[in-house]
């Protein structure tokens, strides 16, 4: 969580609201709460319509590496509760993601006295590549294709045109450097959004910048992130245009490569993915998606304003985890009432998870 202050001020969220959901330990004053008052934390973003409330919440990020901060074991526990206290706060649909499900058990339902209905689905999500105590054995993980690549763009860049590559480069990037390194990237952002990145990289707990810069001083590729606790995160990369031929992005990525072995890095995560074909070299983990309906007329026409946005999809560039999960099409609804001797074995097992639940919740309590 040492970036949360960057996730709740980049452009990309300003339809959404921010809501940090904690389980906190029984007796703690919420007026002045510390980090050791805090069992577990839950990430979400209630969609706004011209500033108005939605009463649809849902996790930002795909892979649920910023949603469900808790225990392995207990995150699916903590999902459900998280879907439970935002309906019981007037959310109308809820989806939270967390990562890691194989590990989590069974998983487990929501337990509001509202109606409403929900549906789990799970997939595989590939972002992180385990680093080896040496390049060489880190490179030998690779694809061949990936491992020449590497190789052959760094000597080639640094052939036709010599740079060198600085290992902390915080603090380094004057103000009028800024707008004209966004704007001559291959993928520029706004103006704002590089600013944070670039501040953020510099300024929170773990974050760092590194870069390419030629001899005459010039930043061809930055790459920013934050690393803890043997993790290197990989949040955003600008390379500079008009070098396409000499792929500095492979350049850059096999001296970052280097340096985070060098640092003795045990995971590297790309943030969202890359399309590097190092992401061939991924290990994957399961991540699963918890979404949770209220039966309610708003309930509703959430459902089917989500479905229509999911169709537009073929038209605008539209990104959305809601609605792409709503639409799945391998997505099964259940419902609190179960009855007749067809569901019996469903009742079962829905009673079994309650109870695992309730054993979550009285840890919670007693911690």
């Amino acid at each position: 969580m040492n970036w949360l202050s960057h996730f709740v001020n980049v452009s990309s969220f300003k339809r959404k609201k921010p809501y940090l959901v904690l389980m906190v330990r029984e007796g703690a004053e919420r007026s002045s709460l510390h980090v050791d008052d805090v069992h577990a934390a839950v990430f979400l973003f209630e969609y706004r319509v011209m500033g108005a409330p939605t009463g649809a919440f849902c996790a930002d990020d795909w892979a649920g590496f910023r949603t469900v901060i808790a225990p392995e074991s207990e995150r699916g526990a903590i999902a459900a509760l998280a879907a439970d206290a935002m309906l019981e706060r007037g959310a109308q649909i809820v989806l939270v993601a967390y990562g890691h499900a194989a590990q989590t058990g069974a998983k487990l339902p929501p337990t509001s006295r509202h109606a409403m209905r929900w549906a789990w689905r799970t997939q595989p999500i590939a972002m992180e590549l385990p680093l080896e105590d040496t390049m060489q054995t880190t490179l030998a993980k690779l694809g061949r294709s990936t491992r020449y690549n590497l190789g052959y763009y760094r000597r080639r860049l640094a052939r036709e045109l010599p740079c060198e590559f600085v290992a902390d480069a915080r603090g380094m990037l004057q103000e009028r450097e800024m707008q004209a390194i966004n704007e001559g990237s291959l993928n520029p952002v706004s103006a704002r959004d590089f600013r944070q990145q670039y501040e953020s990289s510099c300024q929170l707990p773990g974050g760092f910048l590194l870069g390419l810069r030629t001899l005459g001083g010039k930043w061809i590729s930055l790459v920013g992130g934050w690393r803890q606790a043997g993790t290197t995160v990989h949040y955003w990369q600008m390379n500079t245009a008009g070098h396409e031929k000499l792929s500095i992005g492979k350049a850059m990525l096999s001296y970052f490569l280097e340096y985070e072995v060098s640092l003795r890095t045990k995971t590297l995560i790309y943030n969202g993915g890359t399309p590097n074909p190092i992401r061939f070299s991924f290990t994957p983990h399961e991540v699963t998606y918890l979404i949770v309906q209220r039966k309610s007329w708003r309930g509703r026409a959430l459902n089917g304003v989500t479905r229509m946005v999911n169709l537009l999809r073929s038209f605008v560039p539209i990104n959305s985890l809601l609605a792409q999960t709503i639409c799945s099409e391998d997505l099964v609804w259940h419902s609190p009432k179960l009855d007749g001797p067809v569901q019996a074995a469903q009742k079962q097992q829905a009673d079994k998870a309650e109870s695992d639940a309730t054993a979550v919740r009285r840890k919670i309590e007693s911690a």
